[in-house]
């Protein structure tokens, strides 16, 4: 990813995962279900809730029908499920999971976080309890998370400049996999819809490469340090008018020991193939813009307009270093490209384009 994010410290809505920390804990040693299994918060919560009391029974007879070791190990898989920070930064603790002989266990747990997530926790019970609502959590998320744009890819911007609107919630480590983490701050991002949905993230698994035989392997974790990358562009195809021309995009960390968690972003937001296709499409209005917003060269050297593009493509790094804007590096890099090696007869087309009669009378009208 492209900069980490900043976790919000204090949120009501933290309190929640309490209620199946409580209920997997105290179910080792119970020998029927009662209210004894909840929270005293949530008792009057869960009996409002008919179809989620009916699950959580059904999940609780499962297990009470294990014994106190079988108890204990689907305590720890909840508790290992629930270390996010460590499974994404460390491949040698091992994830956890329920066996076999627990899977009943898993189905009935699958839905009643399904619907924690789904209807409770989002739900007005929950905020008169804790004062908060998700919408809470993510006004306060936005406000210590500057950079409008999605730290994910750089293409997409938080969609909250609505009033009430809001980025979706991303289950980092999917909830399909690993339910017993879904209401989970730790594991619940804010991200972009495009970086959400399929083919990009949507359900992949972050821990393990299923294209290298379902190995192990590092991720960033979002509320960590992360150094970003660096974006090469290479032509392909020339553009031409109503043509953007095919490009090649190399994404390569900016700290090498990052290489690995660099290797997996790409390949879960199919971020190379993304900032191709975006270069193709909006490299001519990245032009305009440079055009209408930068001091043109007086001349037609085409030595000096790329010494042009290149200062360009530094100003658009100082920006991104204050604040990552929408395309920033994409933008950086190909003026960086125009600079180093764009051919003789794409330099020229543009400073055609910047002496054509319309750019000609707004560099007459601001005096240059």
């Amino acid at each position: 990813m492209l900069f980490p994010l900043e976790y919000v410290e204090k949120c009501g809505l933290y309190n929640f995962i309490e209620l199946p920390l409580h209920f997997f804990k105290t179910i080792i040693t119970e020998n029927e279900y009662s209210d004894v299994l909840f929270p005293a918060w949530f008792v009057p919560i869960l009996n409002k809730s008919p179809k989620l009391l009916k699950e959580f029974e059904d999940l609780a007879n499962k297990i009470l029908e294990k014994n106190t070791l079988k108890r204990k190990k689907i305590y720890a898989v909840f508790l290992n499920n629930n270390r996010i920070s460590r499974l994404c930064g460390n491949k040698l603790y091992k994830l956890k999971v329920l066996d076999d002989d627990l899977q009943d266990v898993a189905v009935s747990a699958q839905k009643v976080f399904s619907r924690l997530y789904n209807t409770t926790l989002q739900g007005t019970l929950v905020e008169k309890e804790f004062g908060e609502s998700l919408h809470d959590h993510y006004i306060k998320f936005r406000t210590i998370n500057a950079s409008q744009a999605c730290p994910f890819c750089g293409l997409e911007n938080y969609p909250d400049r609505l009033k009430n609107s809001r980025s979706q919630y991303d289950h980092y480590l999917n909830k399909s996999k690993y339910c017993f983490s879904s209401v989970n701050f730790e594991n619940l991002i804010p991200m972009c819809s495009v970086c959400n949905e399929a083919p990009n993230k949507h359900m992949k698994d972050l821990l393990f490469d299923i294209q290298n035989g379902n190995t192990r392997r590092l991720v960033f974790y979002p509320y960590s340090n992360c150094s970003g990358a660096e974006v090469n562009l290479i032509n392909i195809v020339p553009s031409k008018v109503g043509d953007g021309g095919q490009w090649r995009v190399d994404v390569t960390p900016s700290d090498n020991e990052e290489q690995e968690q660099v290797d997996t972003w790409k390949n879960v937001f199919n971020i190379e193939d993304r900032y191709a296709a975006r270069v193709a499409e909006e490299a001519e209005k990245w032009i305009v813009e440079f055009i209408c917003q930068s001091i043109l060269p007086n001349s037609n050297d085409t030595n000096t307009w790329r010494a042009a593009f290149q200062a360009w493509a530094e100003i658009l790094s100082g920006i991104n270093e204050l604040k990552v804007v929408r395309n920033g590096n994409l933008k950086q890099a190909y003026f960086e490209y125009l600079n180093r090696d764009a051919l003789e007869p794409e330099i020229i087309g543009i400073i055609s384009m910047a002496q054509s009669d319309i750019f000609a009378a707004r560099q007459i009208a601001i005096g240059e």
